[in-house]
């Protein structure tokens, strides 16, 4: 049977592209071993999946929504985080100054990753923690 690559997929996501076709009733398959891809050509060469011809633009069709997708949700991804990158750069910068002014920018080097790295983690969580505490807040109130 005369195959068509529609999809070029590196190992990680590979499982994922072929589960995705399956589900959609097409029959994928790869053109290479993916166990031995890794040694072959290293962790960046991707595996060919491929359909048979007459399944191929269906299936270019799904995986290129999948990928629109996965791409919009990157976007989103990116732009929620932009927001607590900058602050914590800001409160480093901040940081850094007051340091140098007092003449402990020396000793202080390695906590300035160690803090910027806290005060990113709590910013881009923040709402996350303030449902939490809202979660235990109502359950205890209710239990009360």
């Amino acid at each position: 049977m005369d195959n068509v690559v529609v999809y070029k997929a590196n190992s990680e996501s590979l499982e994922l592209v072929i589960g995705i076709l399956r589900e959609e009733g097409f029959h994928p398959t790869t053109l290479e071993d993916p166990a031995i891809v890794p040694y072959r050509g290293g962790f960046r060469h991707l595996v060919h999946v491929a359909v048979p011809r007459d399944q191929a633009r269906g299936a270019a069709s799904v995986l290129r929504k999948w990928d629109e997708a996965r791409q919009m949700d990157v976007k989103k991804t990116t732009q929620a985080l932009a927001g607590p990158f900058l602050f914590a750069t800001m409160v480093t910068i901040g940081l850094t100054l007051l340091f140098f002014l007092f003449g402990i920018l020396a000793e202080t080097v390695a906590l300035l990753f160690v803090i910027w790295l806290v005060v990113f983690a709590v910013v881009a969580n923040a709402e996350r923690i303030t449902q939490r505490i809202r979660q235990q807040r109502n359950s205890k109130a209710r239990r009360g």
